[in-house]
């Protein structure tokens, strides 16, 4: 009877050290903790038109602003008188020296106003026409040609006359530095009087018209981009007598004519000029002065004595 609760007591016993065991083997393992999902916020920057293999997500776009262009640089106006420069097309300049028009860039036709004045102060009518030709350009080298009529009526008291001045010119202008252009010029100067009576009195202003050629160099320094400095210089390397023909009535009777020679007083005149130029878009002004034989604008006659030689332009270009 006592065996009975004594195997009790051992079965009871054995139960307390298994179940011990078990704790003590649970407690040696890391208590396991189940994952709580964490909400995560992700941005994706993106270009344009481009889907982000994460699926839909914030996005934000970057653009750059568009690139500033910079300002052309103004124009440059080029000096035009008496260079292989042009006044450009459909383009009218209307100066003291010169009514000028653009036919094209190339191309242009124009008048001398001076000549046309002559006839306020003389006796003298020169109407005129004028054209030049700009036959290369390319920098920094222009080249152009000019051919210009003359016909002016310089009757006198003691005889009728007329003559025929014809100027053949050649420019070229070339940018030796890009602040110094020089002007070279060649000119031809074809010339005829004609008339009745005692015409080697035939002048235009105290100059006479003879066949002659002449060169002249003008160098440009510019200053500023409207400013710039001139020294001219003109010279006659070349002239020919003047060849009169004519006729006279020696009484009601008689007629004589008249062939023969003038030779000019000045076989090699010369100017020497310095000024400056102010050349805006729309408006041109040129002053200056020297000394030597002037020369008519245009004409390209000289006069017969050294004096003081003024130069002087304005114009409005249209």
């Amino acid at each position: 009877m006592r065996a009975r609760p004594l195997l009790r007591i051992l079965a009871i016993a054995g139960l307390l050290v298994s179940l011990a065991a078990r704790a003590l083997a649970a407690g040696d393992e890391p208590e396991t903790v189940p994952a709580v999902p964490v909400p995560s916020t992700s941005t994706t920057t993106t270009s344009e038109g481009v889907v982000s293999p994460l699926g839909p997500a914030e996005t934000t776009t970057v653009q750059a602003p568009p690139p500033v262009e910079a300002a052309p640089p103004k124009r440059i106006v080029e000096l035009e008188e008496r260079t292989a420069y042009m006044v450009g097309e459909h383009r009218l300049k209307l100066g003291i020296l010169a009514f000028e028009y653009g036919i094209m860039r190339q191309l242009s036709v124009g008048t001398d106003p001076p000549s046309w004045a002559l006839r306020a102060f003389t006796s003298v009518l020169v109407p005129n026409l004028h054209l030049k030709l700009q036959i290369f350009d390319r920098d920094p080298v222009a080249v152009a040609v000019q051919a210009a009529g003359y016909y002016g009526d310089v009757s006198r008291s003691n005889f009728n006359g007329n003559v025929l001045d014809i100027p053949l010119t050649l420019f070229v202008s070339v940018k030796v530095h890009p602040r110094v252009t020089l002007h070279a010029e060649g000119a031809y100067v074809y010339a005829r009087v004609f008339g009745t009576g005692d015409l080697t009195q035939a002048t235009l202003s105290g100059a006479t018209a003879v066949r002659a050629g002449q060169v002249g160099l003008m160098v440009q320094y510019r200053v500023t981009r409207i400013f710039s400095l001139t020294a001219t210089g003109r010279y006659q390397f070349y002239s020919a007598d003047l060849p009169l023909s004519g006729s006279s009535m020696t009484d009601p009777y008689t007629t004589a004519s008249l062939s023969g020679q003038f030779v000019p007083p000045v076989e090699h005149p010369w100017e020497a000029i310095g000024g400056v130029a102010f050349l805006w878009e729309h408006f041109r002004l040129t002053l200056g002065a020297g000394y030597g034989y002037y020369f008519l604008p245009g004409l390209d006659i000289a006069n017969t004595k050294k004096t003081f030689v003024p130069d002087a332009s304005i114009a409005v270009v249209l």
